[in-house]
């Protein structure tokens, strides 16, 4: 029963992310007239402009072996300039492991980057021993070029600074020759993701009570767009290894103000977190996915913000003391049996705040985490707390163990709790019945 609990406060945080299909900016189906070919190391790239504001978000480069001409592929450098300011915007290094997309392997890149509209750009990459193409036919039934980005100069070319082709460092290219560019030789790929679809944060809030902002170690959800795919759903149930909590689920991540959040959940329109333990005072909460990071949004820390985790209705998550749930009946499709006058019952919450001794941040606790000088009412009636820590097993979890007051009647009653003079949300209600 206890890890159905632990699942019903993580539901309360429910989220998931994204599996992104990125667009390529140029697909190659085949050789044509064309033929793959290697001739020392060398230097490979284009020229182009972005049509409408893109965020790369991986750098790829040809393998022969998807084309037809079986190699060892070694690593390849590629990098992306902006040509206009004589920049180097990113770079990565394609492996054997990254992934095949057509016929090119591409690798991530950590820092996903957005070009303009009125930059000129250019990738390049280094063959060294790996084949690549040559004199492959630039048209719509050998080589397709995505709508969203032009070339400057149609021709795909083997250049450096100097001139001419071989280089075994990646440099900006600086010389793309004129011609028809009905043939091309192929290198380096990138793929890209719409800007539209960068994610955007439009609320921080307490994940149980729905308070702004957020508080060390206090569960949070963040609100939004392009978190995930429509219809994608996660958590971070099977990313828990050894204890450790995940800052990075499915590729999304959380940053508040430097540090990395403990990833909950996402889904499009929210991401769940364990906040890490912070400072107060002013923060910047930051999204970051596949497409690139989201404009920061400006949140208040707090030192505590303590709240009850809900059931429908507004009913606290309470269970007595063997973890069944204390609810009124007809909430589940299960029968479940009320808290009584004088029983000791548990709620569960998140934010409660520092405990003796202080907990772990980012890991699942085990042993005895408490928090002295909790007060709660119920009814307006003060109950006998008998105990307030986290919940082994869990991380972020409070157990907040208090006597249901003997004189309350049968109803539904207003649940606070007072911790350093800061109170729950006084919505959440308990339903008490003889």
């Amino acid at each position: 029963m206890r890890s159905m609990i632990g699942a019903l406060a993580l539901a309360a945080c429910l989220g998931a992310s994204t599996a992104r299909a990125d667009t390529v900016a140029i697909t190659v189906t085949g050789l044509g007239s064309g033929f793959n070919y290697w001739q020392g190391t060398y230097l490979l790239g284009f020229e182009f402009q972005a049509n409408s504001a893109i965020t790369i978000t991986q750098l790829g480069f040809y393998d022969s072996n998807a084309n037809g001409a079986p190699q060892t592929f070694e690593d390849s450098p590629v990098g992306v300039y902006d040509i206009t300011t004589n920049t180097l915007l990113a770079s990565a290094t394609v492996t054997a492991s990254d992934p095949l997309t057509g016929f090119f392997r591409y690798a991530a890149l950590s820092s996903p980057i957005t070009l303009n509209t009125t930059d000129t750009y250019a990738i390049a990459g280094i063959s060294g021993d790996n084949y690549y193409t040559a004199d492959v036919p630039l048209n719509a039934t050998t080589v397709q070029v995505n709508a969203a980005i032009t070339y400057v100069n149609p021709a795909y070319c083997s250049c450096n600074t100097s001139g001419w082709g071989e280089s075994s460092s990646l440099v900006e290219p600086g010389y793309f020759p004129a011609g028809t560019g009905l043939y091309g030789d192929f290198g380096p790929n990138f793929q890209f993701a719409s800007a539209s679809s960068l994610p955007t944060v439009g609320g921080v809030s307490n994940a149980a009570g729905a308070q702004p902002g957020v508080a060390a170690g206090t569960f949070a959800s963040i609100y939004g767009t392009n978190f995930a795919s429509a219809g994608f759903s996660d958590t971070w149930g099977n990313a828990i290894v050894g204890g450790q909590l995940p800052t990075n689920l499915d590729g999304v991540s959380v940053d508040i103000s430097g540090t990395p959040a403990y990833v909950v959940a996402v889904t499009p329109g929210q991401i769940n977190v364990l906040a890490p333990n912070l400072g107060t005072g002013s923060m910047q909460v930051t999204v970051t996915t596949a497409a690139g990071s989201s404009a920061p949004f400006a949140v208040t820390s707090l030192a505590l913000q303590p709240a009850f985790f809900v059931w429908p209705g507004n009913a606290a998550v309470a269970t007595h003391v063997d973890y069944f749930y204390a609810v009124k009946n007809g909430t589940f499709q299960t029968p479940t049996v009320p808290a009584k006058p004088g029983e000791v019952i548990i709620l569960w919450g998140t934010g409660f705040g520092p405990t003796t001794p202080a907990a772990p941040s980012g890991e699942v606790v085990s042993g005895s985490y408490v928090v002295d000088g909790v007060a709660v009412t119920v009814g307006g009636i003060a109950a006998q707390v008998d105990g307030v820590a986290l919940s082994p097993g869990m991380a972020g979890l409070y157990q907040i163990a208090v006597q249901v007051p003997g004189s309350l009647a049968d109803g539904d009653f207003p649940v606070i709790a007072t911790v350093s003079g800061q109170p729950s949300p006084n919505w959440v209600s308990l339903t008490v019945q003889q």
